[in-house]
């Protein structure tokens, strides 16, 4: 195919290159079929919610059992990929989820984490509000009826590397790639699809569409309010003992703050050289200033809880959440446009899912057997629709 042509034909079309989109572009041109992906950027790129150099992984995954096959099929995929392309696409420096041990706390985060993991085998240790005190020091206020869950093969997933890799390798298996393309109209047409982008015409036995943010803008209609756009904030501050911060000595970290209802902040390690902390705690309030909403940050969600940590703002940069009423992920045909289906929303957890999912969208697509998807369907959001 060649880009210069008006009309291009296809087997399949991918619209949005982020960590869905771009996983089932790469699954698909494995397919054999003839494919295309396209983007209204260039991916990876910063204008959605796969990129910033970092994404929580771990196996146990609190969200509910039918994410665990997606998960666990990732991390088989993504060490796949590391092993045959000598990729570091991921730091195993461990995850640790904190959180009330009470009955009656706000979250039940970890308890369900720790359920999950006990059912299902995964490895973990479970650390009591001492044991916390005494292996990570840089932490302080831990509470007494806090506990601790870690998961020792987790950490976080390197989403740039990892999108570039599945679309260089979706390009060299024949997809052809169009980015900086926007998509302004998806129609039924007769045998397929057709997708009006910047001029061109692209038609396409079937579809998926993983647009993220841009999903809603593009099939409205009665899909539209099942998505919900938020814009996050993540905070990178300057570590004052940068030792206590690397890798081999703090895991990535989800840590449910009883003193601050319940709020959960995610932190990173240092990575290579670099000297900045990442921090992101969701929903927070963002001043057009960043500075303004930095120095708040600091003084809420790391002064009380971190040790060894300036208030040097070193970077803030946006991510975009998409999300179902339910926070959960929508895999399903689109009901009015057969032969299109859809991809949303991650909901700010659908990382470390994605391999696992572009790999059953390539399955369905191609009409090869899968696991029961109904969980993930547009009928249990039907009240939202009404």
């Amino acid at each position: 195919m060649s880009t210069d042509r008006t009309v291009l034909d296809a087997d399949y079309a991918v619209i949005g290159l982020g960590a869905m989109g771009a996983s089932a572009l790469y699954f698909l041109a494995r397919s054999g079929g003839k494919v295309v992906g396209i983007d209204k950027y260039s991916p990876p790129h910063h204008h959605g919610a796969s990129h910033g150099g970092f994404k929580v992984t771990r196996e146990a995954v609190a969200e509910g059992p039918a994410y665990l096959h997606f998960v666990q099929r990732s991390n088989e995929l993504l060490r796949d990929l590391e092993r045959r392309h000598n990729a570091h696409l991921m730091q195993r420096n461990g995850t640790l989820i904190i959180g009330s041990d009470a009955a009656t706390s706000s979250s039940s985060f970890l308890r369900d984490t720790v359920r999950i993991a006990q059912a299902n085998n995964i490895e973990h240790l479970v650390f009591s509000s001492k044991d916390l005190n005494r292996l990570y020091p840089q932490l302080i206020g831990v509470g007494s009826g806090d506990a601790g869950y870690f998961e020792p093969n987790a950490g976080f997933i390197r989403p740039e590397p990892l999108l570039s890799l599945q679309i260089a390798l979706a390009r060299q298996a024949g997809a052809e790639i169009l980015p900086n393309t926007a998509v302004n109209r998806i129609t039924p047409v007769a045998g397929g699809v057709e997708i009006e982008a910047d001029g061109l015409r692209i038609r396409a036995r079937q579809a998926v569409i993983a647009a993220g943010r841009g999903t809603d803008q593009l099939l409205g209609g009665q899909l539209g309010p099942l998505l919900s756009v938020t814009q996050q904030r993540t905070f990178t501050f300057k570590a004052l003992d940068t030792a206590s911060y690397q890798p081999n000595r703090f895991p990535t970290l989800m840590w449910f703050r009883e003193s601050v209802g319940g709020e959960c902040a995610t932190v990173f390690p240092l990575e290579g050289s670099g000297d900045g902390v990442k921090f992101f705690v969701a929903d927070t309030e963002v001043d057009p200033r960043i500075g303004m909403s930095g120095d708040r940050f600091y003084q809420h969600h790391i002064q009380p809880f971190f040790r060894g940590i300036s208030s040097e703002l070193q970077h803030s940069e946006p991510c975009f959440y998409t999300s179902t009423p339910d926070h959960g992920f929508l895999l399903d045909w689109h009901p009015d446009i057969p032969g299109l289906f859809l991809v949303s929303a991650c909901s700010g957890h659908g990382f470390k899912h994605a391999l696992g999912i572009g790999e059953t969208i390539a399955d369905v697509l191609t009409g090869r057997p899968v696991r029961d998807l109904s969980a993930f369907g547009l009928n249990r959001l039907s009240s939202s629709r009404q």
